[in-house]
């Protein structure tokens, strides 16, 4: 387990240097914000070359129809 720890802290780390640019723009409210596809892009090879991988898991689950 602690090199698991070992590898998100060499993640963070070299994510601190490079960062995530808040290139987006949005129109309605004037703010600059980053996406989840920027995100993705930016961690993808730092957890690649850590041996590190995201695992979505669900806790609940909502189902409601709406007429």
């Amino acid at each position: 387990m602690q090199k698991v720890y070992q590898a998100i802290c060499a993640v963070q780390q070299a994510l601190s240097i490079e960062g995530i640019v808040k290139d987006r723009r949005n129109q309605q409210q004037g703010y600059s914000f980053r996406g989840i596809d920027d995100v993705y892009n930016a961690l993808a090879p730092l957890l690649a070359k850590n041996s590190l991988c995201i695992l979505p898991r669900y806790l609940s689950r909502t189902v409601s129809e709406k007429a």
